[in-house]
């Protein structure tokens, strides 16, 4: 399984972020607070992507149908 493109973007930007405290106490917070999904793309390929933002493009998905 691999992580979405977005998921690598928003994990390296959290990074940037929060690295460089003592213990990394900030960075660990921030990661354990992720919420990931898994997403069967249309090809059959599973990828981990943020489930938050899933979730926002079903609704925005939903709503505009």
């Amino acid at each position: 399984m691999k992580l979405h493109s977005t998921l690598i973007e928003k994990l390296v930007k959290i990074m940037e972020i929060n690295s460089g405290w003592q213990g990394e106490s900030k960075l660990k917070k921030a990661l354990a607070s992720l919420n990931i999904s898994v997403y069967t793309q249309q090809t059959g390929e599973e990828v981990l992507v943020d489930g938050d933002e899933m979730a926002r493009q079903l609704t925005n998905l939903q709503n505009n149908q």
